[in-house]
């Protein structure tokens, strides 16, 4: 991919490294819901990664006196009425000095999880669920006891991206809609801290502590990079791609499997990765057609201000 042209200002590296470590807090919660808990909902893990950043959503100032300030909402999206989104989460940059907005970059993510090897289909919220509302949580005996019985899950490199279907309806239309408004999407892979990883539930209330690192986690991947290497695993149309076919071997994940944090702080804040947008909604459509539109297409924003003292 060729380099964006680069930020209106040298960023100092006790920024960014902050910004990186945000994320990585991000990404080792999130990945580890999904590790001790493999049956979450994808929408669950969204609802966490913003509920995670809200808890930096303040402005943060520097002994240089630089300042960044952390914004998160949560919009809500169109998939139960007759549409779903191109992208789940949208990150908008803001460059600016003493206040003043000098620039913006934005990024789409659309979020897909890793589901383990016993799970053959993808499950989440439904729009029966949403019909139903709070009876669904009142399981039936039956129910109940299937739900408890002891299972385990198997996570490894051939398990699936169940909810990727290749060359499917959604699949086109990011692509399409990156052809066509010249505005990158990124998928954002919700996986386990590691791989190969096993859990069983019910979970062991007095289980090992909480793991401390990541080595796999929350990844990223241009979603034109992501169907050139699934074309040539000769995915059929509606299959669903496997962690390795959209991994590569770990040597490569530097360049194109991003973790997270990375994505964030060094390809989208360092002009690498996204859409170098305009000051002015009004004047560049881009902006304009992912932040101000009720219709857009994305169902939760995250905004980070980076403001130079002059």
């Amino acid at each position: 991919m060729a380099s964006m042209p680069a930020a209106p200002f040298a960023i100092p590296e006790a920024v960014v490294d902050w910004i990186r470590d945000v994320f990585a807090q991000v990404n080792l919660r999130s990945s580890s819901t999904l590790s001790r808990i493999p049956t979450t909902w994808e929408t669950t893990l969204d609802h966490g990664l913003i509920g995670h950043l809200a808890e930096f959503a303040a402005p943060f100032r520097f002994s240089s006196n630089w300042v960044v300030n952390l914004e998160t909402h949560f919009i809500g999206g169109g998939r139960f009425w007759g549409s779903w989104e191109i992208a789940d989460i949208g990150i908008l940059i803001i460059f600016r000095q003493r206040g003043h907005i000098l620039g913006t970059k934005l990024a789409l993510l659309q979020s897909k999880r890793l589901y383990p090897d016993e799970i053959e289909s993808a499950t989440d919220a439904l729009p029966i669920d949403y019909r139903v509302g709070f009876a669904r949580l009142l399981a039936t005996d039956s129910e109940y006891r299937s739900s408890v019985k002891t299972r385990a899950f198997h996570f490894s490199r051939d398990s699936r991206y169940r909810a990727l279907e290749f060359a499917a309806q959604q699949y086109s239309a990011i692509l399409d809609y990156t052809n066509k408004h010249g505005i990158p999407v990124h998928y954002q892979l919700y996986n386990p801290v590691e791989i190969p990883w096993m859990t069983e539930l019910p979970a062991d209330a007095n289980g090992p502590a909480p793991v401390t690192a990541v080595t796999v986690g929350c990844r990223v991947i241009n979603a034109v990079v992501l169907h050139e290497k699934l074309q040539r695993a000769a995915l059929s149309k509606g299959q669903h791609p496997s962690f390795v076919q959209v991994a590569g071997m770990p040597k490569g994940w530097e360049k194109e499997f991003w973790s997270l944090q990375h994505f964030v702080a060094d390809l989208v804040i360092g002009c690498k990765e996204g859409y170098l947008a305009g000051t002015n909604p009004v004047e560049d459509e881009g902006l304009f057609r992912v932040f101000n539109l009720r219709s857009g297409p994305m169902s939760a924003a995250i905004s980070i201000n980076i403001d130079a003292p002059g």
